[in-house]
């Protein structure tokens, strides 16, 4: 085993824009701290960075300190990130810090947190961003021990969109994982702390090929090796990300961020029952394709998106991805059901049940497991049943009977009695056979 953890190189747990992770005294992170219980209140403070003006302490360890203020030129709330001075005195972090925050202030897309200011302070370099007032994933996750399935759904197709976007000008995060996803209470979310990020096609001495950065709990096989990265590791990161949300923990454990990391490279991502059978087998299997360890495999950002929402229009009746608010997440978590789809208004009195021969969905993109209905490591058993959440708000209860799940999700009957019919015709075989044989001996004697 010595050997084979040699090719991997040191994983640093924390990014140069993630400061105040690590904060020993004040424990919340550039959200409010009020969501998770036991995080102390932020300080007060009166920091000027040229327009704008820091008015709370919310973090503060050896990487920096994050502040919460006002843009007074733009009079918007922002979340102001301070590079420690010990770190700032390094020419090569300091730079990278620069280019990094330079490379996340090119992302404007609504999925996206979006970075305002790019300076210097006394000799520290700060970035100003977009403040996002709600919360961050790993502490609602680790606030309900698992969130709910359709909602985490809706969030993690934003989460797409956003990658998407960064994908698409050759933008590769990195460091995809719950703490990185901000929710708003108005439901919108939104991919943040770009630490680690690089322009796929910018190649500088500030490059460290054969270096393991990120987080070793959600680094794809080809991070944890120190390999050149593409978009597709993002994917799988995003995978390993919606692993935790919808178990509650991720999927390996270990002494150190190196036996973490070791796993990712030699062991497949296991699905069981026990842990996804309260999510429809559709997400499964696209997780099982966002994790495949071979990143040609994996699908594309854009592809991810569509697929949550073919998913979604299956399981809901539409495609909506816009959460209500902050709290549906949490809502419900623990139960191990889904809501039936919504019915599509007509001007029958009565809904009108799919028909027999179930619509042609388009086929994806990339390939989906192939086999029985359960993903591997599923154990044959029954399925949980659904109880749908209480109604929208607009919405009528009455007006949504419930509906049975769809095909696609149900699973299949026993093959008992089928089993049964063929022995039973087997024996009968058997029986005519040796009737023949006497027959014919006679019939010679």
């Amino acid at each position: 085993m010595a050997g084979e953890e040699e090719q991997f190189k040191r994983v640093e747990e924390h990014t140069l824009l993630e400061v105040g992770s690590d904060s020993k005294d004040i424990k919340s992170s550039s959200r409010p701290p009020a969501r998770v219980e036991g995080q102390a209140a932020s300080q007060s403070v009166d920091i000027h960075f040229g327009v704008v003006r820091a008015t709370h302490l919310l973090g503060a360890g050896g990487m920096g300190k994050v502040y919460r203020g006002r843009h007074e030129g733009l009079d918007i709330e922002v979340a102001i990130k301070v590079m420690s001075g010990d770190l700032a005195k390094d020419t090569t972090a300091r730079q990278r810090f620069m280019r990094e925050a330079r490379t996340a202030a090119k992302l404007d897309h609504p999925n996206v947190v979006r970075v305002l200011t790019v300076d210097e302070k006394d000799g520290a370099p700060y970035i100003v961003m977009e403040f996002v007032d709600g919360s961050d994933l790993a502490a609602l996750v680790k606030q309900a021990g698992r969130l709910a399935p359709v909602p985490t759904l809706q969030a993690l197709a934003q989460v797409a969109d956003g990658l998407a976007a960064a994908h698409e000008q050759g933008i590769i995060h990195r460091d995809i994982k719950p703490h990185n996803i901000f929710v708003s209470r108005q439901g919108r979310v939104k991919l943040g702390d770009f630490g680690l990020a690089r322009a796929t096609e910018q190649t500088t001495e500030l490059t460290m090929p054969g270096s393991a950065m990120g987080t070793a709990n959600y680094m794809s096989p080809e991070q944890a090796q120190g390999q050149e990265l593409g978009p597709k590791s993002d994917v799988y990161s995003l995978g390993i990300t919606a692993y935790h949300l919808l178990s509650g923990q991720t999927p390996y454990t270990g002494t150190t961020p190196l036996s973490i990391a070791v796993q990712h490279v030699n062991n497949d991502v296991p699905f069981d029952r026990a842990r996804f059978g309260h999510v429809p087998d559709p997400a499964v299997y696209l997780l099982i394709a966002m994790t495949a360890r071979d990143a040609v495999k994996r699908p594309s950002a854009p592809e991810v998106a569509a697929q949550l929402r073919s998913i979604l229009r299956q399981v809901t009746g539409r495609d909506e991805v816009r959460l209500p608010n902050l709290d549906v997440l949490t809502q419900h978590a623990g139960a191990t059901t889904l809501p039936t789809a919504a019915p599509v208004s007509t001007p029958a009195p009565q809904p009108t049940f799919a028909p027999a021969t179930p619509p042609v969905q388009p086929a994806p993109q990339f390939q989906t497991p192939r086999g029985p209905l359960a993903p591997p490591g599923f154990t044959q058993g029954p399925v949980p049943r659904f109880v749908p959440p209480p109604p929208l708000p607009g919405s009528s209860a009455a007006s949504a009977p419930t509906q049975p799940l769809p095909m696609h999700w149900q699973q299949p009957k026993s093959s008992s009695n089928m089993l049964l019919w063929v022995a039973i015709a087997i024996v009968v075989l058997v029986i005519l056979m040796f009737a023949g044989c006497g027959m014919i001996m006679a019939t010679q004697g």
